[in-house]
């Protein structure tokens, strides 16, 4: 399983976590690492699992929601006939197919993105839900996205798995360009690894901004001067 270290947190001698960073650590598919240096000190790092993002679509959305994507630090890759028409920073892969044709089983912590200019968008749904996507954001009306569910129900393996598609995909936050609507999306896929209140941070309680106590490796508080 790939993992990034996040951050280290702790104290010398106890480890202190509030109750609601620990439910945060469980929901968001980190891992804890506990470690006790020679000194006597005991941290704790968040070993954080690798995003996977999966854009299925070479259209404007596309094409800004894999950008966004890989400035977050995501793994990306972009699936469509023709991604070769278009460039792409350093770091994206790019698959010149139709995921739905030629599939491959996707990784843990996948967030696939469905943007294809509604052209088989049933087939994408079910293909990517067979195949593991953790969770599917379908591009589509509020009128349109029954209709997509509908047709691909048939071709589901667990029609149960229908709870990990966002129909329609993204948080309203306002804004119609196609660079507005893959911020939207990018921010529900953000919201779904992270959580959060989705408000204001002027409106979010205080107690709740209350940062942990960051401890840098090099810097242990049990450290022989």
């Amino acid at each position: 399983m790939p993992l990034r270290t996040h951050a280290s947190i702790g104290t010398c001698g106890a480890i202190r976590l509030r109750p609601t960073l620990l439910f945060v650590i469980q929901e968001q598919a980190c891992i804890i690492v506990v470690r006790t240096c020679l000194e006597g000190a005991t941290l704790m790092s968040l070993a954080e699992e690798t995003t996977h993002v999966l854009v299925l679509g070479t259209g404007e959305i596309a094409r800004h929601v894999a950008t966004l994507s890989h400035t977050l630090g995501h793994t990306v890759c972009i699936c469509d006939p023709r991604v070769d028409e278009y460039a792409f920073p350093v770091g994206i892969e790019t698959k010149s197919t139709v995921f739905a044709d030629h599939p491959w089983d996707l990784p843990p912590n996948t967030h696939a993105v469905i943007a294809r200019a509604h052209e088989g968008d049933p087939e994408s749904v079910a293909t990517l839900l067979n195949h593991g996507a953790t969770q599917v954001y379908l591009i589509a009306s509020r009128r349109r996205a029954p209709k997509v569910i509908e047709a691909a129900k048939s071709a589901l393996d667990n029609p149960a798995d229908l709870q990990s598609l966002s129909d329609p995909a993204g948080i309203d936050f306002g804004g119609n360009a196609s660079s507005e609507i893959a911020l939207s999306i990018m921010a529900e896929i953000q919201w779904r690894q992270r959580g959060g209140s989705l408000k204001l941070m002027s409106e979010r309680d205080i107690d709740a901004m209350a940062a942990p106590t960051i401890v840098d490796d090099r810097d242990c508080p049990g450290k022989r001067s």
